[in-house]
């Protein structure tokens, strides 16, 4: 089965209800691939497609195309296998709620979030030990894919280009990840993706090779000959590149 869920995780999101209904029909032991890229959203949620994966006894690949943040990144430790883009980023954090009313309800709400925080930590521990990820929770913590292999939340950085993400919850979270992947992008991204060579180092190719053209049709004296004319037309192009 092949799925990817993007936008924010919640009930009513397409993608989930997809997701849902397609593990619903496949076999007990099929393979998965899924793809996510999400800002996050409800923590339970997220809690239940990652343990939803994890009894999945068909393997599960899991493969993070832009961000996997909050609940999302929940999801993702359900996976066999986690992959990361390696432009992507993981985003963890402790559980957040609104509340409003009196002082006891206030103090009650801060109680229900250290226990569900206390869950969302749960989530992580078959991948990074407990003290070290309960830092990264507290710290609310945005991890590059060179960094989250490092402390073991993903197995396998793969070069590819990021998608941006979507979200309604997090608007403007999303907008500032979105302009960080258009920031990072070269001037010339096709180029580069299927070379992999630097901006820079293309360009002085590109100044070296029109150096070569011009001096290839300059006029050049021969004995008792007349000078040959340069073929303007194809230099022109050159020069232009």
């Amino acid at each position: 089965m092949r799925h990817k869920i993007k936008g924010d995780i919640i009930g009513w999101n397409s993608s989930i209800w997809d997701f849902n209904y397609m593990m619903k029909s496949i076999k007990e032991d099929e393979d998965i691939d899924l793809s996510v890229n999400s800002y996050g959203g409800d923590a339970f949620l997220g809690i239940d497609i990652c343990n939803t994966l994890k009894d999945h006894k068909g393997f599960v690949t899991v493969t993070i195309t832009g961000i996997a943040a909050s609940a999302c990144s929940i999801i993702c430790m359900g996976a066999d296998k986690l992959r990361a883009h390696a432009n992507a980023m993981l985003m963890v954090h402790n559980a957040q709620t609104f509340v409003a009313g009196d002082a006891k309800k206030l103090r009650k709400a801060a109680d229900d979030v250290e226990k569900v925080s206390q869950a969302v930590l749960q989530s992580y521990t078959n991948r990074v030990d407990e003290s070290t990820m309960k830092k990264l929770l507290d710290n609310e913590t945005y991890l590059t894919a060179e960094e989250a292999l490092k402390y073991g939340l993903i197995d396998e950085i793969i070069d590819a280009e990021p998608e941006e993400v979507e979200s309604e919850i997090f608007e403007n979270k999303a907008k500032k990840f979105n302009n960080k992947l258009s920031m990072s992008k070269t001037s010339n991204p096709l180029i580069a993706a299927s070379t992999g060579i630097d901006v820079n180092t293309l360009n002085q190719m590109f100044v070296e090779f029109r150096n070569e053209i011009k001096n290839e049709f300059i006029p050049k004296k021969e004995p008792d000959q007349d000078p040959v004319e340069p073929k303007q037309n194809l230099s022109m192009l050159f020069l232009h590149l």
